[in-house]
Formats: structure tokens, C-alpha cells, sequence
């Protein structure tokens, strides 16, 4: 078999793994919702750094104060608002939040949760290595000398209650980051790899703080629809329904929420009376078909709302016309 063989082979093997997964894949419904289970207004206070890497702890600290601020269903205090209001100056030693310090902390700020933490490690290290300089046929013919630079960044954050002074979560994070640079090109430096690294951890922190403290959903609103595998392909989405649709379905996907969560359904008429109502329990991964049969409804602006555990995810307005 000869190269051109092979690369056509491997081509075809890449298409048919791809078709096969988007055949597996089912769509997710076009909207969606984040509940949250408490307020997250969010304080990120000073980092600690105990490494010897200046500046570690600052570095971290940005990085996860940009990804909150990004982030659905968190709201992040300012920390030019924070600076103004003396809050890092009534810390006494960074990253140690007494009960009394947290609730004045959360009295000046309004805020719900602190976030804090310390570096305690910045790894760095270069090793000799090669890279490819020339390729054929998919094979490296030439290879020439060059330096792997890595850093690693380890730590703990902490998420507190900010009327409390509780320590509701505390984890250790670590990320690290690397680059190869050929020999006689220059190295930019650590810096840029300890910044890359604080990026994966204020990800890893993102994402501690939505599955703790919210939920997520995908939902719409459609005139028929197919299933796929375990789950709901919706066909035709849409916000106007007539008597010749028979019925409107609603597509739910629970992307995040905890097992055995309470999920109800309520269908309103124009008059704002609930004409049809389905409680359910849900979990994490489920896929949920609501269907209202539109028969006898009178015409004009409903609404149906989801509510998950007690809390409100949604609340979507359509049309039904004669």
C-alpha cells in the first residue's frame, strides 16, 4: 500500500468517526437557563503567596475575578469598589476571614460568598528535547535541538459564606503550562506560562462555583419532534401556534442539576390561569417532553414557566391563533 493510499484510508476512517458521533449527538434545544441555588454575588479578596515567584497570588487572583465576571448566573464585585471601601485593609492576615471580619465585609459590599486564597507553589523547569523542522509523508525527516519550558502553579482556594465567616468549600488547584523553543530563539519568560496556568485554575474555579451553587437547563418551544437515542430532537421551534398544530411541545434537557431535583410545569392562559400543571423529579443528564394539547384553549398570549427546585428557571410567552 503506498502513501497515497494510506492518507486517502486515513481520511476516510477521520469522516466516518466524525459522521458517527454527530449521528450519536443529539441537538440541544435553543435555549437556556441558569438557576441559582443562592445568591452568588461574589467578593474575590487578596490571594496569599507563599512562593517564591513574585506576584503568583496576584496573577491567580485576576485571572479568576475576569473568569467570574464572565461567567452566568455570578455577579463580581468590583475590586476598584473593593479597594475604595478599605476591604482588603480589614483582612489582617490575607486570606484568614474571621465570622466578625466576613460580615462586615459583607455589609460594606452586599456581597454573598468571598473568595480567597493562597500560591503556595510555583514549579519551574527546562529540559533539552527536539522538534521537527521539516516533515514528508507525515514523517519527521529533520529534527533539531530545543528547550520544553513548564511551569506549574499550586495552590488552594476557598469560598466562604460572607455573613457567616464559614468556610463552605476549600480546594486544591494546580494547572501548568508549557513551551518548546527551538535553540537559539529567545524564551519569552515564565511569566506568560504562570499566566497561562492561573488561566486553567480560575476555569477549574468557574466551574466549582456553578456546580455548587446553581443549576443549568436547555429548553424550547416546538410544533412536532423526533427522539434520538435517550433524548428529544424539537422540529419547527416557534412562539405561534394554531389549532392545526394539535399541540405544543416543550423540550427540556437538565445539562446540571442535582438527582432527584423537583421540576414543575405550568401552562397559562391569556386570564393568567394555570390550565395545565406536571410536577417531576429530574436528574442530572434527563431529557423531558411537555406537551400541551391546544384543543379547546382559547386564542391569544400564554406562557409556560419552569420551576426547579422551587426556584424559577424560565418563562416562556407564545401565541395561539384560531
Amino acid at each position: 500500500m503506498d502513501d497515497t493510499v494510506g492518507v486517502l484510508i486515513a481520511i476516510a476512517i477521520g469522516v466516518a468517526i466524525v459522521a458517527a458521533l454527530f449521528f450519536l449527538m443529539i441537538p440541544e434545544p435553543g435555549e437556556r437557563a441558569v438557576v441559582a441555588t443562592e445568591r452568588l454575588d461574589v467578593a474575590v479578596l487578596a490571594f496569599g503567596n507563599s512562593s517564591a515567584w513574585s506576584g503568583a497570588g496576584e496573577t491567580v487572583r485576576a485571572r479568576i475575578e475576569t473568569k467570574l465576571v464572565n461567567t452566568s448566573g455570578i455577579t463580581v464585585f468590583s475590586r476598584t469598589r473593593l479597594d475604595e471601601l478599605l476591604t482588603e485593609q480589614i483582612l489582617g492576615e490575607v486570606g484568614l476571614v474571621d465570622p466578625a471580619t466576613a460580615a462586615r465585609i459583607g455589609s460594606l459590599t452586599g456581597v454573598t460568598k468571598l473568595l480567597t486564597g493562597v500560591v503556595y507553589g510555583v514549579e519551574t523547569r527546562s529540559e533539552e528535547t527536539t522538534v521537527c523542522e521539516e516533515w514528508k509523508d507525515g514523517d519527521c525527516i529533520q529534527s533539531v535541538p530545543a528547550t520544553r519550558y513548564t511551569a506549574r502553579v499550586l495552590g488552594q482556594v476557598k469560598v466562604l459564606n460572607a455573613h457567616t465567616g464559614q468556610i463552605e468549600r476549600a480546594e486544591d488547584v494546580e494547572a501548568s503550562a508549557s513551551t518548546t523553543v527551538k535553540q537559539g530563539n529567545t524564551f519569552a519568560g515564565y511569566e506568560s506560562l504562570i499566566a497561562q496556568s492561573a488561566d486553567d485554575i480560575a476555569t477549574e474555579v468557574g466551574s466549582l462555583l456553578t456546580t455548587t451553587y446553581t443549576r443549568e437547563l436547555r429548553y424550547g418551544l416546538y410544533r412536532s419532534y423526533t427522539t434520538k437515542r435517550n433524548g428529544y430532537v424539537g422540529q419547527d421551534e416557534t412562539t405561534r401556534f394554531s389549532y392545526l398544530d394539535g399541540e405544543a411541545y416543550l423540550i427540556v434537557h437538565f445539562t446540571r442539576v442535582q438527582r432527584g431535583d423537583a421540576f414543575q410545569v405550568s401552562w397559562i392562559d391569556p386570564e393568567g390561569n394555570i390550565v395545565e400543571k406536571v410536577d417531576d423529579i429530574v436528574s442530572d443528564g434527563d431529557w423531558r417532553l411537555y406537551p400541551l394539547n391546544l384543543s379547546g384553549l382559547p386564542s391569544g398570549r400564554f406562557t409556560v414557566k419552569g420551576t426547579l427546585i422551587g426556584i424559577e428557571a424560565f418563562e416562556k410567552a407564545f401565541i395561539l391563533n384560531p
